[in-house]
Order: C-alpha cells, then sequence, then structure tokens
C-alpha cells in the first residue's frame, strides 16, 4: 500500500492513475482496471452514475507531479477518444440524435482542451500530431476546436466566450454525421447532388443541438455560420460581414486552414506557408480581416524546435521567429545559421513543409 493513496472521487483530477481495479459498488462489475489513466470523463461517470465513493491512485503518478506539457497531451489523447464516443467513426451508421451524456461529454473536453491550451503554446506541432489518412470527423473538430481557442486567446476573449467558442468548434461538423457514409467518405469530386446533401450538414448539426437542448443560442448559431463568407457568398444563409456571429467567424478561420493542411484521399495536403497566404489573401472577402491578424499573430507556422524542409534540399531546425512568420531563423543540419527574412542573400531560399517524419502520431 505504500505506493498508493486512497483518494475520494471529489478530489480526483485528470492525468492521476489507478492503482487497483475499480469496482462498481454493490457489484463485482469492474468499471476501470488498474493502471487506467483518469481522464474528467471517467471522473464524471465514477460520481454521478455508479456512485463510486474513492479511488486508490499510484502515488508516483499523482496530478501534482504531471508537467503541464504531459498533462497537455494526456488531455489531447483523452480528448480524442471522448469525441470519437460521440461522433462515431465516419463509415459508421450515420448519427440521429445528440443525447444529454453526449453534451456533457462535450463540456468536459472543453474543460480540458481549455485547461491543455493555455499551458502549452505550441499547438501547430500537437495538431500536426493528430493528422493522418483516416482524418476522420472528430479529429477534424478536435484541431478545429484547439485552433479556435488559440485565436480566442490572442484575442482576448472573456472565459465564458471562451468555453462557448470550444464547444462551439468542437460540435460545428457534427452535422456531417448525419450524411449518407459513401457521400462523406468519398475519395474524389462530389457531384452537384452529393454536395447540396454535404452543404446541410450546418442546419444538421443546428438541429441536432436544437432538440436536444443542451447549448446555448450563440454555440448552435455558431455551428449554423461556420461556412458562410464574410462577403456574404457562403452558406447556408449568405450572411455577411457582422451578420455572421463573432464565434462563428473564429470558427470559419480554423476550419479552413485545417482543411486546407491536412490529409485528404484526392489530394496532398498544402504546406504550411501556402495555406497561411491563402488565409491572408482571403482577409475581408472570406475571412473577417482583424481574426485573421489574430490568427497570424497565435500561429508561428513553424513553431521554435520543429523540423523544417527547405526549397533546396536540406533540412533545418527553428530557432526563433521574426515578424514575418513565413520567414523564421534556421539552423541547417550542417551547423549553418540562417536568417529567412534579414538575410537578403537567402531571399531565394525558403520553406517547403514542416518535417513530420519524427513526429509520433496520436491515435485514438
Amino acid at each position: 500500500m505504500a505506493d498508493m493513496m486512497k483518494i475520494r472521487v471529489d478530489e480526483l483530477e485528470s492525468g492521476m492513475v489507478t492503482a487497483d481495479n475499480v469496482i462498481e459498488p454493490g457489484s463485482d462489475r469492474v468499471l476501470l482496471l488498474k493502471g487506467t489513466i483518469l481522464d474528467s470523463v471517467m471522473i464524471f461517470n465514477l460520481k454521478e452514475r455508479y456512485n463510486v465513493d474513492h479511488v486508490y491512485i499510484k502515488k508516483a503518478f499523482s496530478a501534482s507531479t504531471i508537467s503541464d506539457e504531459m498533462r497537455a497531451e494526456i488531455n489531447i489523447h483523452q480528448s480524442l477518444s471522448t469525441l470519437k464516443s460521440v461522433f462515431g467513426d465516419d463509415d459508421g451508421e450515420p448519427i440521429t440524435e445528440f443525447t444529454d451524456e453526449s453534451a456533457q461529454h462535450i463540456k468536459n473536453v472543453t474543460n480540458d482542451l481549455i485547461t491543455s491550451l493555455y499551458a502549452d503554446d505550441n499547438i501547430l506541432l500537437k495538431m500536426h500530431q493528430l493528422q493522418s489518412y483516416d482524418d476522420y470527423t472528430y479529429k477534424h473538430c478536435l484541431r478545429v476546436a484547439m485552433m479556435s481557442v488559440t485565436i480566442g486567446k490572442s484575442l482576448g476573449l472573456p472565459d465564458n466566450k471562451m468555453h462557448d467558442l470550444c464547444e462551439a468548434a468542437l460540435l460545428h461538423d457534427l452535422g456531417k454525421r448525419t450524411i449518407d457514409v459513401d457521400i462523406i467518405r468519398k475519395p474524389g469530386r462530389l457531384t452537384d447532388t452529393e454536395f447540396n446533401a454535404v452543404k446541410k450538414h450546418p442546419q444538421n448539426g443546428y438541429l441536432l443541438l436544437r432538440k436536444n437542448g443542451g447549448c446555448n443560442e450563440e454555440i448552435m448559431n455558431a455551428v449554423l455560420m461556420h461556412h458562410e463568407k464574410y462577403d456574404g457568398t457562403g452558406y447556408p444563409l449568405g450572411l455577411k460581414g457582422e451578420q455572421i456571429t463573432y464565434l462563428a467567424r473564429i470558427i470559419t478561420v480554423a476550419d479552413v486552414y485545417d482543411a486546407l493542411t491536412s490529409n485528404r484521399p484526392y489530394r496532398q495536403p498544402w504546406s504550411v506557408a501556402e495555406a497561411e497566404e491563402f488565409m491572408m489573401g482571403g482577409a475581408n472577402t472570406h475571412f473577417d480581416y482583424d481574426i485573421i491578424l489574430a490568427f497570424l499573430n497565435a500561429f508561428a507556422p513553424y513553431p521554435v524546435g520543429s523540423k523544417v524542409m527547405l526549397s533546396d534540399g536540406r533540412t533545418a531546425k527553428v530557432i526563433s521567429n521574426n515578424s514575418n512568420v513565413l520567414r523564421p531563423v534556421i539552423k541547417t543540419m550542417d551547423g549553418e545559421t540562417i536568417d529567412l527574412y534579414n538575410d537578403f542573400k537567402y531571399l531565394t531560399l525558403s520553406i517547403k513543409a514542416l518535417d513530420k517524419s519524427d513526429i509520433k502520431q496520436i491515435e485514438a
């Protein structure tokens, strides 16, 4: 017993590790196995669903010994798993309802994500870790939420708006899970009929949330409006400018950036530079100009410490960022330090892409 301690469920925290099996009171049913890393959803269920009073926790893995970075990794892993339980895989049966349990899961993930993202600024690397060729809707929604919260932080949103923003971003593509699987997973170009079906997903998501009643109007409107464009050419309502809610305008920026830089069955992902240049070009047409500025301020496309591939075939490591976020200071593998923005002899040298070869994929 020296390596474990008895903790009341009310005192449990995400990241703690069970030192013994957790048994349902009044039965022999095992709820959690020894060695399980607890998350907020598990803790909520132990308390509210199963009336568990206490749990034995490994002392060496108490929450106080976990670094902010490790806690962020744990929360992102667990958020991904929780979102999968809400959305399912895109090749599964379409969903027909958004339950109270799902609503609580989203609130729990929101709390964990906001805590994690305030503790760890290296968000782009985390997002790239979440990208894979089986890029299901729930993974995309998690990345969009991570980016939206970071943009919201840059904009100085108050806490209550930040929580609404995160919930809306997590749910923005919920309506896609109501559409025929063959359309969502189609590897090639959609027909006009298929595309019109896909364009209904904002309304479908909005209606699922309204039927449940677990989200406020601002969250539901952000889900409804996340495909509107600042110049009025978007869908489903053709709204423009400030007719589009502020949260929706933030999510739109995050949504488009993630779509451009993610793997698709029918195309390769855009490079960070290509995507950011596209986003800048869309300010005041597709996107709110002020939110694009906050986006560029929040996201150095090449985080310090990341490896990048250069246009001359070499690889390098980013050692600091410049005011031009597309041209940081780098150090090549042979030891040469290059300031891509201020060293004029390197005007023709550019970064082609992040080198993801050494980034470990996070699996659900």
